[in-house]
């Protein structure tokens, strides 16, 4: 049973690269064999239909696993170039069913971590993959986040084990539906953001203002009033971050 770990940042040793080790030490605490691949160390170009696959040393790699660890870092708001071009070309045969962990690490401001790792979860579901939990990260909540990768790692390897493949669109749609990430949008993007910023700023002169709009936000959402709720989750995210 392998589980190969993709660092899509083009930087190794950093944030990526800790998350998805992570993932993939929890792996071997289960029982997998694992591997861990940087995308830059391939040639990875854009689809183009002169090149419309990834390099095939690469794809023999990931056809040969049983589950997927994907890690990307965020720039503007979405998974990077390299990362993307790697989804748009990679060769996985037949993956239906096999398990996937996706992680998008959103740097400075956070923004970006949950819609760059909805992109990851999109591919999956192209793919047939079975999802996972998303771990969207951010600096706020990084050392709870290598906590969770390594707990996920330990799932996808128990999943991988038994390999359950979609019988239809239907049930495919219906679990990534399920996911609770796939739902959110920008607002909830900045909730989750303020929420990580009440646990984690110093900046503690502001924190009972922060909670207050945060608690408004939430309650305002709450009632479908999503509009309203902005002002207030922009209010408290920007008091805690800037």
């Amino acid at each position: 049973m392998l589980v190969v770990g993709v660092v899509g940042s083009p930087r190794k040793g950093g944030l990526t690269t800790k998350l998805v080790g992570e993932a993939l030490a929890g792996a071997e605490e289960a029982g997998a064999a694992t591997r861990l691949i940087y995308l830059i160390d391939y040639e990875v170009r854009p689809w183009t239909p002169e090149s419309p696959r990834a390099p095939e040393e690469l794809n023999e790699v990931m056809r040969g696993a049983d589950g997927y660890v994907i890690g990307a870092p965020v720039y503007y708001l979405d998974v990077n170039g390299l990362t993307k071009d790697f989804m748009d070309t990679v060769d996985l045969g037949d993956s239906n069913g096999k398990p996937g962990l996706g992680i998008a690490v959103a740097g400075g401001t956070g923004k970006g971590l949950v819609l760059a790792v909805k992109s990851i979860y999109y591919f999956f579901f192209c793919k047939g993959i079975r999802p996972l939990e998303p771990l969207p990260v951010s600096r706020f909540n990084f050392e709870d986040a290598l906590r969770r990768a390594r707990e996920l790692g330990r799932e996808l390897a128990e999943a991988a084990r038994e390999r359950r493949p979609f019988r239809s669109l239907e049930e495919r749609i219906r679990c990534f539906n399920s996911l609770r990430y796939m739902r959110m949008d920008m607002l909830d993007e900045i909730l989750l953001l303020a929420e990580q910023l009440l646990k984690a700023s110093p900046k503690r002169e502001y924190l009972e203002e922060a909670k207050a709009c945060y608690e408004r936000a939430k309650r305002l959402a709450g009632e479908g009033r999503r509009s309203e709720a902005v002002k207030y989750a922009v209010r408290a995210y920007e008091l805690l971050y800037y």
